[in-house]
């Protein structure tokens, strides 16, 4: 038989295969057909959506989101916490940068952050807490989950860097802190031992670092106290707006530094321990092995049902090549279906990730969705189809007598 002969049959086994294929969907084997495909969408939506987290905290994917907060932090041998910063490198000038931050486009708020363990007493109560200093202005209003409430607007004792303005001596102590020295709104605090301070508030909240007791304060002052008041310095900038395009205008503020979102803080060390990489590997892995046993299943189930209209085909002269044939053909329109519909939900799978993830642990998307993603759920679909072909021809060849 020459080529074009050959390819003229194949064609033909094709079309029969497919039409046979959608007649039993929709008419003569409808649940047998649709509960395969169904077991190839729920394997393959599966693999999407892990797909996506996984490829989403690889890239950090977490700026589209309607409250967006960026960390500005120098460059660090990736040993430290971001969030909570007392031993790492530190910007300079500050407040002046503080300026040229707020005068971007679509910033709302901007705050040098100066993180430093201090002694707080209160009383006969004394406890190390974690000091915070910030820059208040309106829409900021926490810092590591401890309320900003209670400080005055734009840090007065700076006073355009002679910091011989108005001492405020206002401190807002977090649940854990305010508990740990029983101290209230109107007591009068001892910081480093300055004793010029009075709590302003107490947060009902739980810190960013958990239980740790917190103060929030002036920065300005808390730079005082700590000797940072010489060149203005601070470790790092938090910053709030609407635009992902101002992460590109934080790049440039100050040489060394890597601008960081509040998702991004919480998948860096899941990226750094090759989590991401390792539920992508692991998704496909399983969703192919589960997918291609539950084929094999359902269709030699098929098969074997069919195996009398298998034999007439035989008596009526259809070689057992082109019986394999179909069958090949029907598994492969069956996984290839599966994996269309799977991969379209599995972006749905995505979104739903994405919604419960900004309502609850992040404020911004965790995976990341694509239109390749379905090119990728169809080609695991195919994939799960040849690897199931072997095993349904020997069991075709048994069925119709090819093999003794």
């Amino acid at each position: 038989m020459n080529l074009r002969k050959r390819l003229t049959r194949w064609v033909g086994i094709i079309r029969v295969g497919v039409r046979q294929t959608i007649s039993r969907a929709t008419q003569t084997d409808q649940t047998r057909i649709r509960f395969s495909i169904l077991g190839v969408v729920v394997v393959i939506a599966l693999l999407v959506t892990v797909t996506g987290i996984g490829i989403g905290l690889a890239t950090g994917t977490t700026v589209y989101d309607d409250d967006v907060d960026y960390w500005v932090v120098p460059e660090s041998d990736g040993e430290r916490s971001s969030l909570l910063a007392t031993d790492q490198p530190q910007f300079g000038s500050v407040h002046e940068t503080t300026g040229q931050i707020r005068a971007t486009d679509d910033v709302t708020f901007t705050s040098p952050v100066l993180s430093q363990v201090v002694r707080l007493e209160v009383g006969d109560k004394s406890e190390y807490v974690l000091a915070i200093g910030v820059i208040n202005s309106p829409g900021f209003d926490r810092i590591a989950e401890v309320s900003t409430t209670g400080l005055t607007d734009n840090d007065p004792y700076y006073a355009n860097g002679s910091y011989d303005g108005d001492w405020t001596g206002e401190i807002v102590l977090s649940r854990s802190a305010s508990s740990l020295l029983e101290a209230d709104s109107g007591d009068r605090v001892t910081v480093a031992g300055n004793d010029s301070f009075v709590v302003t508030a107490t947060d009902d909240g739980t810190s960013a670092a958990g239980d740790i007791p917190t103060a929030v304060v002036q920065l300005s002052e808390l730079q005082t106290l700590t000797g940072d008041d010489k060149h203005d310095q601070a470790d790092q900038f938090v910053v709030g707006s609407n635009s992902p395009a101002v992460e590109d205008e934080l790049a440039g503020i100050y040489p060394q530094s890597n601008v960081l979102t509040r998702g991004g803080l919480t998948a860096s060390e899941a990226t750094e321990s090759g989590l991401p990489f390792a539920l992508a590997l692991t998704a496909f892995v399983v969703a192919i092995s589960v997918g291609t046993l539950f084929v094999l299943t359902t269709t030699g189930l098929e098969v074997v049902a069919d195996r009398r209209q298998l034999a007439t085909l035989s008596a009526l002269g259809l070689s057992t090549h082109s019986q394999l044939g179909l069958i090949g053909v029907q598994t492969l329109v069956v996984t290839g279906l599966g994996g269309l519909v799977g991969s379209v939900v599995g972006l749905g799978g995505i979104r739903l990730t994405n919604y419960i993830a900004t309502e609850t642990i992040t404020t911004g998307p965790i995976a990341t969705s694509h239109p390749l993603f379905v090119a990728y759920g169809v080609a695991a679909g195919l994939l799960i189809g040849i690897l199931s072909l072997p095993i349904l021809l020997i069991l075709t060849r048994r069925v119709t007598g090819g093999v003794p």
